[in-house]
């Protein structure tokens, strides 16, 4: 049995539901329900970080801190999650993800509204602690709870949901803030940035809420006390060198991450401009979650997306560390649907169907942990190297890149000397 063939009920000697019987008809209604309820948790919990991740760093530079404390305040709050995310995780396994979602949600509000009212670095930097550790954890959390569902589909006999088509929504939310996010700026601009990620975080606490309130009477999570990562030792290998190739992949989003905007801006593109770059990068990332939501449903895609995410990657930064023009910079932007989709798609899928039942969103978790820890060392670096080598910054995340694809292919010769079955 591969890792994707899981045994149906009917395989186990449960009852044949034929397409006439009301059972059959049932089931898809309930599979119809539930991927519409998960598109919609989707599309309005990351609504923030459509705004939050081009001008957070903004907000930041108009409350008046240097370069490196903006870095520090980016790349610290990542540490925290490294130990902060498998914690919500396991809160998440055992007890609800719709629970766990909505403490984090709330305290992303709670918090910028706290930063409002804060001035001075200590409490900004708290601030950005609190927002990076919650807004940071949600990520893992609905990808645990989109995989539970995709594995209580196939073994219900329900109709079977892509991973790729409930992952495109919060691609769609996060792609319509950052459309409105030139005017968004433009009405609230400077130190009024954070207004706006008040009232954005409104719609995701409301998502959250719908998830614990009316997904977990549908009894998508199940508590787990017990059990272990993965079933065996040969798959915690491989999730480990999964981890560690996407973690890399990941962090070399530092540099555009931290001051993409910021260098944009400095060398004259206008918001429109940005806000444009922004939104094809989520575009493209939008199409490679459709495309893989039809030809790379499975884990047998997983190691090839992860090496397509590498190359990505290494081509964009090489090539951003150029200083390009806007029109370039746009271009270019169209290299996120590898650097960050094809790479999310591939370590997903794969440690999803690596993780035992009981600790998918752990799984999940320690990803986001590696990734946090990667990101934040990769971001304190940027910092450095933007304040001494301008764009060619760019051309250490190049490097992080490679090296991911290399254990990517590390992680494929594994894959394919083993045979894991379920």
């Amino acid at each position: 049995m591969t890792l994707t063939e899981l045994p149906s009920k009917n395989q186990q000697g449960g009852p044949h539901l034929t397409l006439a019987d009301p059972r059959h008809r049932k089931a898809e209604v309930s599979g119809g329900h539930e991927a519409r309820d998960l598109s919609i948790f989707a599309g309005l919990l990351f609504l923030p970080l459509g705004l939050h991740l081009p001008y957070f760093p903004v907000w930041l530079a108009a409350r008046g801190l240097t370069a490196e404390e903006i870095a520090a305040a980016i790349a610290t709050p990542l540490v925290a999650r490294v130990i902060a995310t498998p914690l919500i995780a396991a809160f998440a396994d055992k007890r609800g993800v719709g629970l766990a979602v909505t403490a984090c949600a709330l305290t992303v509000f709670a918090t910028y509204c706290g930063l409002r009212f804060g001035s001075g670095f200590a409490p900004i930097f708290a601030g950005a602690v609190l927002v990076s550790v919650a807004m940071g954890s949600m990520p893992a959390l609905a990808d645990a709870l989109t995989l539970s569902e995709i594995r209580h589909a196939e073994t219900d006999g329900r109709p079977p949901i892509a991973y790729g088509h409930i992952r495109v929504w919060t691609s769609i939310g996060v792609l319509a803030t950052m459309l409105a996010s030139a005017a968004i700026v433009e009405a609230l601009p400077g130190e009024q940035i954070i207004v706006a990620l008040i009232l954005l975080s409104l719609p995701s606490v409301g998502a959250a809420l719908f998830a614990a309130i009316r997904m977990n009477r549908a009894h998508l999570y199940a508590g787990a006390t017990a059990g272990r990562l993965t079933a065996d030792s040969a798959r915690l290998r491989l999730a480990l060198l999964t981890i560690a190739a996407a973690a890399l992949i990941q962090a070399s989003h530092a540099e555009v991450y931290a001051f993409g905007t910021i260098r944009w801006r400095a060398a004259g593109l206008s918001p429109g401009a940005i806000g444009a770059a922004w939104a094809v990068g989520v575009g493209a990332e939008i199409l490679i979650f459709l495309l893989a939501a039809r030809y790379f449903r499975s884990e047998r895609s997983a190691v090839p997306l992860l090496l397509l995410g590498a190359a990505g990657a290494a081509l964009r930064w090489t090539a951003m560390s150029f200083a390009p023009g806007a029109e370039a910079v746009i271009a270019l932007q169209t290299l996120h649907a590898f650097s960050f989709g094809a790479t999310t798609c591939g370590s997903v899928l794969l440690l999803g169907a690596l993780a035992s039942a009981t600790h998918r969103a752990r799984m999940q978790g320690w990803l986001a942990a590696a990734g946090a820890l990667s990101l934040a060392a990769a971001t304190y670096g940027s910092g450095w190297l933007t304040a001494r080598f301008g764009d060619e910054a760019y051309l250490a995340m190049a490097a992080l890149a490679a090296t991911g694809g290399v254990i990517a292919l590390a992680a494929g010769w594994l894959k394919r000397g083993l045979q894991i079955t379920g």
